[in-house]
């Protein structure tokens, strides 16, 4: 049988009516059950994986191009300035394209800027843009290709631009563009959990089941296990045994259900007692950023556990102590805190382990979608974004820097260390090495607590260490067992 290549006709048309862009529909078709139920080897099976491939590529090229040209229905000009004002200081400091023409940024470097601002915006690990990749194997190859959908819009975009490099406009275009991609399956997500509520696109709800759409929705994202496996195809007896679960195992999950019910008095008082779907929609945006709030407070909560132990103020404690605590917070194994970077077993006769490495690593995410996954804040990259402000456009990179860290520090360098920084410096051609290697280890010596010990291997990208490796695997340390029992 050949491939027609009509298979989401119909979905693309319900899509166009409902107002719903081409890469939002491509992305939610992928997370539904094929339109036809085929057999693995079957050739219907084939022509239905080339086409899902073929209308998703064609999906993002086609919302590229509308925000190129100022006509995407997902956000306007005013947001595009408010990121390229954003993105700039980093951008800034990063090796550009032809540099001596007005070049942009190369695609490791890109990769680099644009993991930056989803991580320090929203405590994202994009899948397809981390600098540490991703390791986790997707289930099924649809999975693969919604898992994939960053790094494949990225490709696109640099496909337009050549040589020449991503400039600021391009780089915002694609924040921009994978945001509103991401918010659009979020909504599908949504969707999905209003249907199978048995519940119409124009049914009104009281508070009581919105409630529980809203807890079904939330348990599915926060509930890793099993949603790489249902995607949108789920049962509502699936999702309440989720939610079942998860207020059993997950102790914020209190907290969350208390602003799930704290939104819904919200939408009470704009909508009165008969609720919509817009109604459900305006809620969960509200509790997905309160849960970030709640995954954060977990992560500053072991933060100041680790701060306790013998060697705390230093940022490295003994192994053994981490095993001792009560309450068995740390018990992943030597293996997956090896391969994370976090263990320094240098000593033969005691292991240390490294805070910051530790608290970035993915056994402290909790929000997981096909997309990224909800990690714990670094507060190393603050201290970074305060240093690419002062550097982007300095005269006098060291001093700029001296003056960003001792207000920050709250005292001053010592001099051992302002000759290193002094030495660092000689080791550019250009702009400050503010990105490589030899900073980001200065940077563990002078906030040790915040951030990590940056290990060579991961420095042997194609920008000759000026960034981390665009190829390195972040997540693949998820391949490894998190758990020693």
């Amino acid at each position: 049988a050949l491939c027609g290549g009509q298979r989401y006709s119909d979905d693309d048309e319900s899509c166009s009516a409902e107002g719903i862009t081409p890469g939002v529909c491509a992305l939610a078709s992928l997370a539904k059950p094929s339109p036809a139920a085929v057999a693995s080897k079957d050739a219907g099976a084939d022509c239905d994986k080339k086409e899902s491939a073929e209308r998703l590529e064609r999906a993002l090229i086609a919302e590229i191009e509308s925000a190129l040209a100022g006509n995407h229905t997902g956000f306007d000009e005013s947001r595009l300035q408010a990121l390229k004002r954003e993105l700039e200081p980093l951008f800034e400091t990063l090796p550009h394209e032809m540099a001596s023409s007005g070049g942009g940024l190369g695609l490791s470097s890109a990769r680099y800027l644009l993991h930056q601002h989803f991580l320090r915006q929203h405590h994202w690990y994009v899948r397809g843009l981390d600098p540490a990749g991703d390791g986790r194997k997707p289930p099924n190859e649809k999975e693969a290709l919604r898992s994939r959908v960053a790094g494949h819009l990225l490709e696109v975009l640099e496909n337009k631009v050549g040589k020449k490099g991503l400039n600021l406009e391009y780089l915002a275009v694609f924040v921009a563009t994978l945001e509103h991609l991401l918010h659009g399956d979020q909504r599908e997500r949504l969707k999905q959990s209003w249907s199978i509520h048995s519940l119409q696109p124009e049914s009104k709800i009281d508070a009581t089941v919105l409630v529980s759409v809203l807890e079904v929705f939330m348990a599915h994202y926060v509930y890793v296990s099993q949603k790489s496996e249902s995607g949108y195809a789920m049962t509502l007896e699936d999702g309440l045994r989720e939610v079942k679960t998860i207020s059993r195992i997950y102790a914020p999950w209190s907290d969350i259900h208390s602003s799930v019910q704290q939104q819904v008095e919200k939408r009470k008082l704009v909508s009165g007692s008969s609720l919509s779907f817009e109604d459900a929609a305006e809620a969960a945006d509200s509790v997905l950023l309160y849960f970030q709030d709640v995954s954060g407070n977990m992560c500053h909560d072991m933060e100041k556990t680790f701060f306790s132990l013998k060697g705390g103020e230093t940022g490295r404690v003994k192994l053994q102590d981490l095993r001792k605590y009560e309450g068995g917070l740390f018990r992943e194994s030597e293996e997956y805190l090896k391969e994370l970077g976090a263990l320094d077993d240098t000593d033969p006769k005691e292991s240390y382990v490294y805070l910051a490495n530790y608290m970035l690593g993915p056994s402290n995410c909790d929000g997981t979608t096909s997309f990224y996954d909800l990690c714990c804040p670094n507060e190393c990259e603050t201290h970074k974004m305060h240093l690419e402000h002062a550097v982007a456009h300095a005269s006098d990179a060291i001093a700029s820097i001296t003056e960003v860290v001792t207000k920050r520090r709250g005292s001053p360098i010592a001099a051992d260390a302002l000759a290193r920084l002094k030495a660092i410096s000689s080791e550019g051609s250009g702009n400050f090495p503010i990105h490589g290697l030899s900073f980001a280890a200065w940077l563990h010596g002078i906030f040790p607590q915040e951030c990590p010990k940056p290990r060579a291997a991961d420095f042997n990208g194609m920008d000759g260490g000026a960034v981390p490796d665009a190829k390195q695997d972040f997540q693949a340390t998820a391949q490894h067992s998190f758990m020693e029992w």
